[in-house]
């Protein structure tokens, strides 16, 4: 994708700091180049940005979708991931020469920068760690402290802890039919349901195939059991150029 490239390309500028002994960095989140302690390292957050032609098409196939028996609503929702390609079916496109056509329109998306973050992994007291992440206002370069920041992971057990529970791992490994491109890394998770909503957690780690990239993907959401309707969600993709050079501005919260 060309505007994957120009994004990587606006990352690239050398800033001369100490690089740092990637041995010191726990194994499930090393060989993503990220900086330690009070050096940062500068992404985006970003969207995909698709063809209107795309949203048409896209458009026509949520009518489909919807025509749907309710079973094959609720297995398509359950599967659905809105960042990969979908795959063939002919209950939902009138020929395979149409979905060629949706697929073609699929791989001309591009990646918009929806706002400039910088992001560092640090030690938080008994042998844990955890992402310090920020996103930074271009106009006065003040930084807001990102959500995923108050997650904390724990080696000895691979898993993260948030306020809700723990986020266990899995593998993750997707191919070029994702927006973002082939990667692969780990993904943790939590799902609980009590007598009132149903709450998800997702933490991703990955690296493109290529070498190019790392992304972190942070996702929340919370269902009332009783309505159906969203009480609380949100996420975000971010992504970082592998080897770029670290920033160091000082300890986190200084000006």
């Amino acid at each position: 994708m060309k505007a994957f490239l120009s994004i990587i390309s606006l990352l690239a500028a050398p800033v001369m700091v100490q690089t740092m002994n990637a041995a010191e960095v726990p194994a499930k989140l090393s060989g993503y180049d990220f900086p330690v302690g009070d050096q940062l390292k500068l992404g985006f957050a970003v969207a995909p940005g698709f063809t209107p032609e795309f949203g048409e098409m896209q458009r026509a196939l949520i009518e489909k979708i919807n025509a749907l028996g309710e079973d094959k609503i609720k297995e398509f929702v359950e599967s659905y991931d809105p960042t990969v390609l979908i795959a063939y079916r002919a209950d939902l496109w009138d020929s395979v020469e149409a979905y060629e056509k949706y697929k073609a329109e699929w791989k001309k998306a591009t990646l918009q920068a929806q706002a400039q973050v910088a992001i560092s992994l640090q030690q938080s007291g008994n042998s844990c760690w955890r992402f310090f992440a920020v996103a930074i206002d271009p106009n006065t370069n003040r930084q807001a402290p990102v959500t995923l920041s108050a997650l904390t992971y724990d080696p000895s057990s691979n898993t993260w802890k948030s306020a809700h529970g723990e986020l266990k791992a899995s593998d993750y490994k997707v191919s070029e039919d994702s927006v973002f491109g082939a990667q692969t890394g780990t993904e943790w998770k939590l799902e609980k349901q009590d007598s009132f909503a149903k709450t998800t957690q997702m933490l991703r780690v990955s690296k493109t195939t290529d070498g190019k990239a790392v992304f972190v993907v942070y996702a929340f959401s919370e269902v009332s059991l009783t309505s159906g309707t969203p009480l609380n969600q949100g996420g975000y993709t971010l992504i970082f150029p592998v080897k770029q050079a670290k920033l160091d501005i000082g300890a986190p919260g200084s000006r």
